[in-house]
């Protein structure tokens, strides 16, 4: 199987090689196709009025890479349309530092590439683990991200779906069972700090978000706050997380 591998934290994140190894020990081909900066937070947005410089770079594992100054979905376009020197099977985006779980599946460059990928015809998977994960835990979800891929080129899903895929923070012996869940509907509570500039310049620079209290029942955070992994569906309609609960989602 060829694999793209794109990401919204940019080339130089530690977990793009442990993908790319992940995928190689495995016997796939890889390709990567990731933004020269850190792009969190581009949800869909590609480049029409600049030109995009791509540098042809190495990463270990990979077959082929390349830095593009653009955005994820920029990452993602360039390597299907016209970097990728053999055709795609299939895309993998991420892993992402911190949750794209929830409302945050719809403002996420990693999921906007993944997105954009399945809306070309190519099975998709966006993985993303906690922020401050153990590292024997991100090691673990790039194994199982490469499984979950597999997997996927097999699985009857509905046209334009991608597959959306979460990993909890704690050690490896602490996860609980990967489940298939809907998302959670709870919105940030963020905001904006103002400040003032030496030169007397108003600025505004947003705050981190807080951790809710509790999340809805039987949803992605929820289960993700308990230590269980999640996997959901994502299609441009909304969809029902059951008609999937045939989906392999064993860890080992």
């Amino acid at each position: 199987m060829h694999i793209l591998l794109v990401n919204d934290d940019g080339f130089d994140s530690p977990y793009l090689p442990l993908l790319a190894t992940a995928a190689s020990r495995r016997g796939h081909r890889v390709s990567v196709s990731a933004p020269d900066t850190q792009q969190s937070g581009k949800a869909h947005s590609f480049t029409v009025f600049t030109p995009l410089m791509v540098t042809p770079s190495a990463m270990e594992g990979a077959a082929e890479a390349w830095r593009v100054q653009g955005t994820p979905v920029d990452c993602a376009r360039l390597g299907l349309m016209a970097l990728c020197q053999e055709p795609v099977d299939l895309v993998i985006s991420g892993i992402n530092d911190g949750y794209n779980a929830g409302l945050a599946t719809f403002l996420s460059g990693t999921v906007g590439a993944a997105r954009e990928a399945a809306f070309s015809g190519h099975k998709a998977l966006a993985v993303s683990i906690e922020a401050m994960a153990d590292p024997r835990t991100a090691q673990l979800l790039a194994d199982y991200a490469i499984r979950t891929a597999e997997k996927l080129m097999d699985y009857p899903l509905p046209p334009q779906t991608v597959c959306n895929l979460n990993m909890p923070p704690v050690a490896p012996e602490q996860l609980k069972a990967p489940v298939v869940a809907p998302l959670n509907h709870d919105y940030y509570d963020d905001s904006y700090e103002q400040r003032v500039s030496p030169r007397g310049v108003t600025y505004f620079w947003l705050t981190f978000e807080k951790p809710l209290d509790h999340y809805a029942e039987g949803t992605d955070r929820w289960y993700l706050e308990k230590g269980h992994p999640t996997v959901t569906f994502l299609g441009t309609e909304p969809m029902e997380q059951g008609k999937f609960a045939d989906f392999p989602l064993p860890l080992k």
